[in-house]
């Protein structure tokens, strides 16, 4: 059942037409979805350069503490040649620089030894152990580090360090601790308040500080990117996505070079130029087209062409069965070649019903007039059958009297199939069954003595045969019936026997079967012989409608098959060569 959905579905003439407005419309597709394409690429290319500047903003803050916390660690650092002689001194400076700059938590300088020598606080603190310091020790160079928990201010803070070199040997550093907390990011500075993810992080790649905090810092942060190769960039945007899965776009931007750096991080559904852009696809466009044409192929051809072509097909339908058709035109909304065709069926209607009309009259005419010759023919027997009656009431010679009694049978067995094929015969055609148990019935009523019990059995298949092969069928009956009747006997402790039958062996095959029983004649031995003109003629008739002839001759049983083609109406056939019955 899908099967023939499917088929009658592809032979659908909407169906056909959307499949070519598919194909037409398939280069501008890949027009469409190159250039959707490329759009996309520019759109998120925009999207990344206004991160940069986007994250530079949400990073002002960061920014400009880091900024003022190295700036205020280099100046301390350039002073501390002139007040490290005087301790007091030092740690005021310290102790000042804390008292007005409250962002900041400590501040002190630390000797070659790790000792504070002096500080905001807690003088004399050894930091020998401090990885911070031992960094300093291995490489003085300016520094930030994140320390998880400060000896000092025990909590998490940044700590920016700046080495002291005096006469160009290194005497310790100074270092500054920022506190680490959560950014408090001013989004009003951000365009249309679309959010963004902050973190900070060192040129080593140590997250430094976090918008939400430094516990979920690392799903917040591109999976196969680490941070210490980011730092390498100055500026530089990617997509990628979080340890969560996330897909979002990245930009890293330098707070201060080469040692502190910001990465802010957007959701792809914030990122479009337009509302709504990222989640566009580059196929919507050939899709929406290809429904479009579907729309078309189904909506447009349905209502001009199809409809029409249905009521067409109805109307035609109508007339096949009733001969009657809808007189009125299509409306003018169709197209004019279906207006066009609709006008020609019209016509082409009325020409068939007036031809069908001539040709039935003709056909009339020409049944009636073959009823009348085969009725006129029929007169014409039984007259020369009345003729032979009376010479053979006024033969004196036994012989004689056989010999016109044969004859005069043969002309009223000819005479009977003409009154058949005038009663039963109907346009040309005849039914053969109903001919032959016409003619066989007759033959066995009248060809017997009324004291004779006959055990007769008769089947006939119903067959239509034509005039030119019904004739000499029902000659080659009413001759094998004749015969039959004439050597017809019996058994002792049996009735005489006759089995007839007409049987449709394919759809252009028949055979006819004619058998009887012998044995003891039923009349006088005379009537037993004769001469061989039945069996001569029953083969003539067999040759006649193109048929095989099979004789069974047994002490017992005589048997006549005789298999044949069922001609159609346009087969030529042969006329009767009758003169091999002379």
């Amino acid at each position: 059942m899908k099967m023939k959905l499917s088929l009658r579905l592809i032979h659908r003439l909407w169906f056909r037409i959307a499949v070519l407005l598919s194909l037409a419309l398939f280069p501008i597709g890949l027009i469409s979805v190159s250039l959707a394409h490329q759009f996309a690429q520019a759109a998120d290319q925009r999207a990344e350069a206004a991160l940069l500047a986007l994250t530079s903003q949400a990073a002002q803050r960061e920014e400009a503490l880091i900024r003022a916390g190295f700036g205020s660690s280099n100046a301390l650092a350039a002073v501390m040649g002139a007040v490290l002689k005087s301790t007091d001194a030092c740690s005021d400076i310290f102790a000042d620089f804390i008292e007005d700059n409250p962002d900041f938590s400590f501040s002190g300088f630390v000797d070659v030894d790790g000792i504070l020598q002096c500080g905001s606080d807690m003088d004399g603190f050894d930091f020998s152990e401090n990885p911070v310091y031992q960094g300093m020790r291995e490489n003085p160079a300016v520094r930030s580090d994140l320390v998880r928990f400060g000896p000092i201010s025990k909590t998490t803070v940044i700590v920016l360090s700046t080495p002291v070199f005096i006469d160009n040997i290194f005497q310790g550093y100074v270092a500054v601790s920022l506190p680490s907390r959560e950014m408090n990011i001013d989004f009003e500075q951000i365009p249309d308040g679309r959010p963004v993810t902050l973190v900070t992080f060192n040129k080593d790649g140590d997250v430094l500080s976090a918008e939400s905090g430094l516990r979920d810092v690392g799903k917040h942060l591109p999976v196969g990117r680490s941070l210490a190769d980011l730092a390498q960039k100055q500026r530089i945007a990617f997509s990628g996505e979080t340890r969560e899965g996330e897909r979002r776009v990245f930009a890293v931007v330098p707070i201060l070079p080469n040692q502190i750096y910001a990465i802010g991080s957007w959701s792809r559904t914030n990122l479009s130029v337009a509302p709504g852009l990222a989640m566009a696809t580059p196929m919507i466009f050939p899709i929406v087209m290809w429904l479009t044409c579907l729309g078309v192929a189904y909506f447009a051809v349905d209502r001009l062409v199809i409809k029409h072509i249905r009521r067409l097909g109805r109307d035609m339908l109508r007339f096949t069965r009733t001969r009657r058709h809808n007189d009125i035109p299509v409306d003018n909304s169709a197209p004019i070649e279906v207006r066009e065709i609709d006008l020609a069926w019209r016509n082409l209607a009325e020409q068939i019903i007036r031809d069908e009309a001539e040709l039935e009259g003709t056909i009339h005419d020409k049944t009636v007039l073959l009823k009348e010759v085969h009725h006129r023919v029929k007169n014409n027997l039984q007259l020369i059958a009345s003729i032979v009656n009376m010479k053979m009431r006024k033969a004196r010679s036994p012989e004689a009297r056989v010999a016109l009694k044969e004859v005069q049978g043969r002309v009223m067995s000819i005479a009977m199939v003409h009154r058949n094929l005038y009663e039963t015969s109907t346009e040309g055609r005849v039914r053969a069954d109903e001919l032959l148990n016409s003619i066989i019935g007759t033959l066995l009523s009248a060809g017997l003595p009324n004291e004779v019990r006959l055990d007769s059995k008769v089947s006939y298949d119903p067959i239509t045969l034509y005039p030119d092969q019904a004739v000499p069928l029902s000659l080659l009956a009413a001759e094998s019936i004749t015969n039959a009747l004439k050597y017809l006997g019996y058994t002792k402790g049996e009735r005489p026997r006759i089995v007839v039958t007409l049987e449709k062996l394919t759809k252009d095959r028949g055979i006819l079967i004619i058998e009887n029983s012998k044995g003891i004649p039923l009349t006088s031995p005379d009537q037993a012989s004769g001469t061989g003109l039945g069996q001569g003629l029953i083969g003539a008739f067999a040759r006649q409608i193109g048929g095989t002839l099979e004789v069974l001759d047994t002490e017992h049983l005589y048997q006549i098959k005789v298999e044949f083609p069922l001609a159609t109406f346009d087969e030529e056939h042969s006329e009767s060569d009758f003169t091999e019955l002379s």
